[in-house]
């Protein structure tokens, strides 16, 4: 069966061209530009092999590394091999935005831009090891707002030493501009990227747990009581406006990743591309082979807990009937006192069929979410 019978929701084009790496990122990417030519080909070659009939994705996403390194011309090679979709995002750096870009990437038919704030505070951008400065993120909305209106940024929150009074204050300044959509995410040390290394050597010490908990909970309460709706553990957005691109992995819809380390979901096989450049541009654009390095194919029984751990994520909850795990969540209620607790406390709230984690349980969803899953399966 082609891809294109498997109803694919979301194709996710992945550039991994950064111009310095920020020392937290473990996202796939590099500081050598002299491949870019040879990439654009090789993703469009991979698109062919996947499938030469693709004739639409409702939601398309640029992420990165840095999309905005790349010249327009690669956007248009793939939206207009697409036809038809309804949300198209590109990730920008503030630090790359103008005018001119924007408005090409808008007459391409890009509705939608996710800009890289992380904070505006040039303290915390430094501490980050970002390149920009707060002025540069201020500069980039105003630009970027004389283009689009759906706009998201990303911040970061839970830098070492930073308090709660910086953090309302990036707060304060975001919604000051007509933001649309925000992403909130601790900062957290991967292996095998600087701050790991840092942290190992003594050099990085990021806040204790309470007062990252504190941080979550204060942003919730701040972002919400100015009209954003918290629809995912990290995601805050204005009604209408949230994220669909993001919707269809968190409800483990079938999508396509395009591009070197990129992953794919569809009916219940995932494969992952390599995640070396060379490699890729070796198979896809020479040898004319997919460029799959690991693949796995997931039983009903592994999908339904897939499809469990993504949709606890959401604030809604999962419906568990849905998913056909409403039985055995009922037994895991009866013999498990772990999860009896957790509903009484309100880590958890049950109101059949629908679970969903309560806000007792929203900082800590990971250990909760992994304590459900344990009990049921």
């Amino acid at each position: 069966m082609s891809l294109k019978k498997k109803l694919l929701k979301s194709l996710y084009v992945h550039v991994p061209f950064c111009r310095k790496k920020c020392p937290y990122c473990d996202f796939y990417s590099v500081e050598d530009f002299s491949f870019v030519s040879e990439y654009e080909k090789a993703l469009l070659s991979e698109f062919s092999l996947r499938n030469p009939e693709f004739t639409q994705f409702p939601t398309v996403y640029f992420g990165g590394g840095t999309p905005s390194t790349l010249k327009p011309n690669l956007f248009y090679s793939i939206l207009s091999r697409i036809g038809q979709f309804s949300e198209v995002t590109v990730e920008l750096n503030p630090e790359d935005v103008n005018l001119c870009y924007l408005r090409n990437l808008k007459e391409l038919g890009v509705n939608r831009i996710s800009l890289g704030v992380q904070s505006f505070s040039d303290n915390i951008l430094k501490k980050l090891g970002r390149r920009q400065k707060s002025i540069d993120n201020l500069r980039a909305l105003e630009i970027v707002f004389k283009v689009f209106s759906n706009v998201s940024i990303d911040i970061i929150y839970g830098a070492p030493k930073q308090t709660i009074l910086e953090l309302e204050k990036d707060l304060s300044i975001a919604l000051s501009f007509p933001i649309k959509h925000i992403s909130l995410y601790a900062l957290t040390v991967y292996e095998e990227t600087p701050f790991y290394k840092f942290m190992k050597e003594g050099k990085l010490k990021l806040p204790e747990e309470e007062k990252l908990s504190n941080m979550y909970y204060f942003i919730e309460e701040f972002l919400t009581s100015q009209g954003f709706k918290h629809y995912e553990i990290s995601n805050f957005a204005l009604l209408g406006f949230e994220s669909k691109h993001n919707l269809n992995y968190w409800y483990l819809e079938n999508y396509l990743g395009i591009g070197v380390s990129a992953g794919s979901y569809v009916n219940r096989k995932y494969w992952k591309n390599t995640s070396n450049l060379k490699n890729y541009i070796k198979a896809t654009l020479y040898r004319k082979e997919l460029p799959e390095k690991e693949e796995t194919i997931y039983s009903e029984k592994e999908e339904k807990e897939l499809k469990l751990i993504m949709g606890l994520r959401l604030i809604e909850g999962v419906n568990l009937e849905r998913i056909q795990l409403l039985d055995s969540f009922k037994k895991a209620i009866e013999k498990s006192n772990k999860i009896r607790i957790l509903i009484e406390e309100e880590f958890l709230i049950f109101k059949e069929p629908i679970l969903k984690l309560g806000k007792k349980g929203l900082f800590t969803s990971n250990a909760v979410i992994s304590e459900v899953t344990s009990e049921i399966f």
